[in-house]
């Protein structure tokens, strides 16, 4: 439970460390450090639940993207700026560093197997995005009107 706790704290502090190099207003930053929170909450709660690495990657990212969608909503700006920190925490970074090792190793089975787990858990988090993400796209059409797409694309008048 305490380690939990620690890893928590720490995502949130690499998130908003993350929004720090994106020049996240500092207003906006403890929103990033705490998309980086929630999501690794969701990582470590899905990761209780199941052991596929997809469900749990897709779950955790689509949390990641509708805690950045909601922000963005709230706070009038682009989701963007709250999801690239939110999903730090989801990054494979010890399944590529054990894939690139095992190949310069030549341990070829294990390179295979990360590299594959890799694989998995990068589809989780980019369907969770895109499901999401047109979720939300198409529920801001529906509310704003039919005209929307129509409204993107107008010439402002100088």
């Amino acid at each position: 439970m305490i380690e939990n706790a620690k890893i928590i704290i720490f995502s949130f502090f690499a998130s908003l460390g993350f929004g720090i190099v994106f020049r996240i207003d500092k207003k906006n930053l403890c929103l990033a450090g705490l998309g980086g929170a929630i999501t690794r909450c969701a990582y470590i709660f899905l990761l209780n639940i199941t052991d596929k690495v997809f469900v749990y990657s897709l779950f955790a990212a689509m949390t990641a993207a509708l805690y950045a969608e909601c922000m963005a909503v709230w706070k009038k700006m682009p989701s963007t700026i709250l999801l690239y920190p939110s999903i730090l925490p989801l990054a494979p970074g010890e399944l590529l560093y054990n894939t690139i090792v095992n190949f310069i190793l030549q341990d070829f089975e294990k390179m295979l197997y990360y590299a594959r787990e890799c694989a998995v858990r990068v589809a989780g988090i980019s369907i969770g995005f895109v499901l999401i993400s047109t979720f939300t796209y198409h529920k801001r059409v529906y509310y704003l009107g039919k005209n929307f797409v129509g409204h993107l694309f107008k010439k402002q008048a100088r």
